[in-house]
């Protein structure tokens, strides 16, 4: 299983939980210094990252070292994506991109002929892959049968789980797809006090206390059980975590050292929230 660092928070406030803000551009330089020295060695960005893709061109320049570039467009007019890619290329100070997302299942589906295009960049080694970022398994269920795209990334974590999405990426490894999974934290929702959760999200409460109810009941921490719950499924690839300082991303692997017991992965997998769509983000707002 590979980590990518997401880089949200680099250029914005984000997290559900956050009380820190963005990290300073020291820190953020920190922050790339630790993954690199522990074998970290991709990055997950996107133009709607704030000024996350200007600061890791920075850190490029500025250390010599050069991370292999995930990243996302949004809204880019067809004729202009190999102008945005070498312009991209450019400010991160890398040789390609490493796997382009459609930042949408909807802008997917209204690419059109900007799928072709990233097919051309492809061909053309400006990018090596080409991705889509999902949310729902009706999405999943679409892009997983689109022989063009090489890499779904989607959430999954202890609630949208094994129960929600594991028949479907089973189905997307067996096409030959990467995996790669985010919102593992849940943005931080898995940490915050019953009594501070938003009422919006009231109705997760009894799946978040019985998730704190199976850390109580063994040695692993909740943040090792939210890294160590996708780490032990087969059919994921890769891991974006997001981290606000290096002190907590070195914990997390510290987390990731450890295995987990067939015992809590079944009833984790067993954990089936419903209705689905409050696990998904965008819906909070």
């Amino acid at each position: 299983m590979d980590i990518v660092l997401g880089t949200v928070q680099f250029g914005l406030s984000y997290g559900i939980n956050n009380r820190i803000g963005k990290p300073s551009k020291s820190a953020v330089f920190k922050i790339l210094d630790a993954a690199w020295e522990n074998g970290i060695d991709t990055l997950d960005t996107a133009d709607a990252y704030g000024n996350a893709i200007q600061l890791i061109g920075a850190y490029h320049k500025i250390s010599g070292r050069l991370f292999k570039i995930n990243t996302k467009f949004k809204n880019i007019d067809i004729s202009s994506i190999k102008d945005k890619l070498l312009l991209d290329i450019q400010e991160l100070r890398c040789e390609k991109i490493n796997a382009l997302f459609f930042h949408s299942f909807n802008e997917y589906m209204q690419s059109g002929a900007g799928l072709l295009e990233l097919i051309r960049a492809r061909a053309e080694k400006l990018i090596v892959s080409i991705g889509v970022s999902v949310y729902t398994n009706e999405e999943l269920a679409t892009v997983l049968n689109d022989p063009e795209i090489d890499i779904i990334q989607l959430p999954y974590n202890l609630l949208d789980n094994d129960f929600q999405r594991g028949i479907l990426l089973k189905q997307a490894k067996e096409k030959g797809k990467k995996i790669q999974v985010r919102s593992v934290f849940l943005q931080g929702l898995f940490f915050i006090e019953s009594k501070a959760i938003p009422p919006k999200l009231e109705m997760l409460k009894p799946w978040l206390e019985l998730v704190k109810s199976i850390t109580a009941a063994s040695d692993i921490t909740l943040e090792s059980l939210c890294l160590l719950y996708p780490n032990a499924q087969n059919y994921i690839d890769e891991i974006i975590i997001g981290v606000d300082t290096k002190e907590q991303l070195l914990k997390n692997l510290v987390s990731l050292n450890s295995n987990l017991p067939d015992t809590i992965k079944n009833t984790i997998d067993q954990i089936a929230v419903t209705p689905s769509f409050i696990l998904y983000p965008p819906n909070w707002v």
